[in-house]
């Protein structure tokens, strides 16, 4: 059940429907009728992920009985030296026992078992066939930092268990994020929502641009980008461009697709989800891309939860710069169990080093200089950043170490082999949307740019959206990439 399809909107029109209107009724008492929308809640939350595979729901419930237990065990414990075993236990049942061994055991047994093998070692693991849950990822990473949090004694522990296993499980972002924390999700869990109070026009908005980016742009963009990483050999430089530079445009569509329309389906239930992206395709270098528009929800996690606690940069140069690289690498290991995956982490972390260097250099040598005075100088960043961030991002695209090393080698050839016509006008269209697209949010949202469009006008023109969406939807349903992390 993905949120493009026809099953989804019925599922939420039934959750709606009973949220709003039916259980207000049951339940006319104030208290009793929040607890009776959490109880709601979790039930539809679990249907929702168990859709996909029912043996799904018992490892969710293990993750969420886990923390729940162990955040009340840190919290009553007086003892320091217990209160970090409960907390190292945290640790290692989610990312070993659950994560570790559902998403790493097949990756790193093969590896092992060709080792043992490469030295004449009979010795072997076993190999077993696991079933990735989807979003296992975001709600492990979820489940984690509630139990880190009250460690710190950022927040106190949970005493309802409904509510910390709603916290866990809430399905508008459980599947492929934002990654919820704790501190900002359970507090709103303890507030009483008002229908009166739900920002309907913002939640629609989101809705209706995360379906066009994901049903228009990605899914468009999906058969072209198939096509060329399945077989690179066949393509020159330009075809092999096109199809990495439509990648990026598909990912962008696919994933922050889902992340807006997670956040309006959320705010139609009364929840605030935290933004995950701010116009990736503007950043001027690699840092800023990770550290303020991308995937914002997995960088703040990293940076509180890992780059923090290793030190951050309140240690010696070249450890802080250790701490960088580290921390995009997990970002790597943690978006999928294979080798281009932890390549495609430590590339990017090379390259924020190596922009921070430059970064020192310049404000060494030239101390009155000051950056993005000109907006040529600004386009020429974005467009750089932009094919640099496509050349990496083919790394996170490729089947294997081998099939990217063909891949570059014919997006560095001069070999001309390309695409039909009607694919480059695919690519022309698509390119031309994201660019209008970012070029009107930077307007909107960091110009600040305002247009005052009339209740009438907008609900009307989402008549014509439907029509559009209907027209030009592909008929082969396409789940989300990061239904896979």
């Amino acid at each position: 059940m993905i949120f493009s399809s026809f099953e989804f909107f019925v599922f939420f029109a039934v959750v709606f429907i009973y949220r709003w209107y039916i259980n207000p009724l049951l339940f006319p008492e104030e208290n009793k009728e929040t607890r009776a929308a959490h109880y709601f809640l979790l039930f539809a939350s679990y249907f929702f992920y168990m859709s996909w595979d029912y043996r799904f729901g018992a490892l969710i419930f293990l993750s969420t009985i886990i923390d729940y237990a162990l955040g009340i065990a840190i919290s009553k414990t007086e003892s320091q030296k217990q209160k970090k075993s409960y907390l190292l236990a945290s640790i290692l049942l989610n990312l070993v026992f659950i994560l570790g061994f559902f998403k790493y055991y097949t990756f790193l047994t093969s590896n092992a078992n060709a080792l043992f093998k490469s030295a004449g070692l009979s010795y072997s693991f076993p190999l077993v066939h696991i079933i990735l849950p989807v979003g296992i990822s975001f709600f492990t990473f979820q489940s984690l930092s509630y139990t880190i949090d009250v460690y710190r004694g950022v927040i106190p522990y949970e005493k309802d268990f409904v509510r910390f296993a709603l916290f866990v499980s809430f399905f508008p972002q459980l599947v492929a994020g934002p990654i919820v924390t704790a501190k900002t999700f359970l507090p709103q869990l303890a507030e009483k929502i008002r229908f009166e109070d739900v920002p309907f026009r913002i939640a629609i908005r989101f809705f209706m641009l995360g379906y066009f980016k994901k049903v228009l742009i990605a899914d468009n963009a999906a058969p072209i980008v198939d096509m060329v990483f399945k077989c690179p050999w066949d393509y020159g430089a330009d075809a092999c461009w096109v199809g990495a530079i439509l990648f990026v445009i598909q990912i962008y569509g696919d994933f922050s697709g889902y992340s807006d329309m997670a956040y309006g389906s959320a705010l139609l239930l009364g929840y605030k989800l935290p933004e995950n992206f701010r116009l990736p395709y503007l950043a001027k270098s690699v840092t800023e891309f990770w550290g303020m528009r991308w995937h914002m929800s997995l960088s703040i996690w990293i940076r509180d939860y890992v780059y923090i606690p290793l030190g951050g940069s309140r240690v010696s140069y070249f450890r802080h710069k250790f701490n960088i690289w580290f921390t995009m690498l997990l970002a790597g290991i943690w978006h999928g169990a294979a080798w281009t995956f932890v390549i495609w982490g430590a590339i990017q972390g090379f390259v924020i080093i190596i922009e921070s260097w430059i970064v020192e250099a310049r404000t060494k040598l030239f101390p009155s200089w000051q950056p993005d005075t000109s907006k040529v100088i600004r386009l020429c960043k974005i467009v750089f950043t932009f094919l640099l961030i496509t050349f990496i991002c083919s790394w996170f695209r490729a089947t294997s170490v081998d099939m990217e090393i063909v891949m570059i080698k014919q997006m560095l050839s001069f070999e001309k082999k390309g695409l039909r016509v009607f694919m480059y006008n695919r690519f022309l269209i698509l390119t031309g949307i994201t660019i209008i697209g970012h070029y009107l949010g930077y307007k909107i949202f960091e110009a600040k740019k305002t247009w005052q469009i009339s209740k009438r006008v907008e609900f009307a023109s989402y008549t014509l959206l439907v029509l559009v969406f209907a027209l030009y939807t592909n008929d082969n349903e396409t789940p989300f990439i990061y239904f896979a992390f």
